[in-house]
């Protein structure tokens, strides 16, 4: 008999063949998101669960499972909203689709940092709302911004898509530094300079850009003791997770020109944002779209499917989480 597999949410057409032809598979092709209690009621009904960024996997979850689930092919890198602690008391295997993002995400974190630069946001909202014409020519002010060439990157976070982050920037002369746990090695760190503080590096930066995974660790890394080392002219860049942001500060450095923009991917509380972001001028949004590439999100799926395809065959996971 072959397994049953839960699927949360639309996934990849090539994914969901194969998922067709190895298992007894349930498929959601509406793309109809399951309230929280009844992915509970349903997920007691199946063996693997296919899931999203987008399902509450919390400790009560997990306390009202009869057993029957095994395994959870989580589609994103990011699991925190998956109670791992929870997942392991109750023998399930958890996996995440990491590295096959990689290129996706440097991509939208170097549109973010041109698109706050260059007050992209600004210059598009002045074009859609028919008002253009209303505004007259100024050499000096109108949707003037700065560049990026030869300007200094801060990366916090230095790892695989940090690098290409990194290799990305170099392409505009950009002069990397970066903090991170551990000093990488020369081949990995290339011409880029640590800082073992992130304090020490904080005040060097005309922009910074911030890629670490959401962890008690890097809570709120980016608050107000934090932004007041920022220089006034500086962007900061997030496409990492929402939670390693105190809202409230930067909001407050944004909205009080403390810093000159900030370009943002990821948000608490998504999709409900806190709505002053959206009254900011000075801060580029989007709806988190870094992996929202069509071969990025096959690549995960694919990934996701694979990792239930060995877990069901007795074979190691290819990207375990617990």
């Amino acid at each position: 008999m072959k397994p049953k597999i839960l699927v949360s949410r639309k996934i990849s057409d090539g994914a969901e063949e194969i998922l067709k032809k190895e298992f007894d598979v349930a498929l959601n092709l509406e793309d109809k998101p399951y309230t929280y209690e009844e992915l509970i009621k349903l997920a007691n009904e199946y063996d693997g669960l296919i899931s999203t960024s987008f399902d509450k996997l919390d400790k009560n979850f997990f306390d009202n499972l009869n057993g029957k689930l095994k395994m959870i092919g989580h589609v994103g890198v990011g699991y925190d909203n998956i109670h791992t602690q929870s997942a392991k008391e109750k023998n399930i295997k958890v996996s995440n689709t990491p590295n096959v993002l990689n290129d996706a995400v440097a991509e939208i974190t170097i549109l973010l940092i041109l698109a706050s630069a260059r007050r992209i946001g600004e210059a598009y909202n002045l074009v859609k709302s028919n008002t253009w014409k209303d505004h007259r020519p100024d050499i000096t002010k109108l949707m003037v911004g700065n560049e990026i060439t030869g300007k200094t990157l801060g990366i916090i976070g230095m790892g695989r898509i940090g690098q290409i982050v990194a290799d990305r920037a170099r392409a505009f002369n950009m002069k990397i530094i970066y903090f991170n746990r551990n000093k990488l090695s020369k081949d990995l760190e290339k011409d880029a300079a640590y800082y073992s503080d992130l304090k020490s590096m904080l005040p060097n930066c005309d922009y910074v850009s911030l890629h670490t995974p959401a962890t008690p660790e890097t809570k709120n890394i980016i608050n107000s003791e934090t932004l007041k080392l920022f220089p006034k002219h500086s962007v900061f860049i997030n496409t990492s997770r929402g939670s390693t942001v105190d809202d409230d500060a930067l909001i407050e450095a944004l909205k009080n020109k403390k810093i000159y923009g900030a370009g943002l991917d990821v948000f608490n509380n998504e999709p409900n944002l806190d709505k002053r972001y959206l009254e900011l001028d000075n801060c580029f949004v989007l709806p988190h779209v870094g992996s929202a590439t069509h071969e990025t999100r096959l690549a995960m799926s694919m990934l996701a499917v694979n990792n239930l395809k060995c877990f069901f065959s007795n074979k190691p996971l290819l990207s375990e989480v617990v």
